[in-house]
């Protein structure tokens, strides 16, 4: 991903299409306004690939998580 750094590190390094991952929801909003999140097409690019936001849940600590899915563009 060419850009600001990548604040999704994770250690799963081998990602294909259908696989999904959990993200903060901070470090998912802090992606907008750059170019690893697509507006127009709602992408996020993220380890070089494209990831549609699923779904979101609240914990009970106040923070958020988002559910990406891996997805051809």
């Amino acid at each position: 991903m060419s850009g600001p750094a990548n604040p999704l590190k994770v250690v799963k390094t081998n990602w294909h299409v259908g696989d999904q991952r959990e993200v903060s929801a901070r470090a998912l909003e802090a992606l907008h306004g750059t170019d690893a999140y697509d507006s127009y097409e709602k992408l996020y690019r993220i380890d070089g690939l494209a990831w549609r936001l699923e779904g979101r849940i609240s914990r009970a600590d106040g923070t958020s998580v988002c559910f990406l899915r891996c997805v051809n563009e």
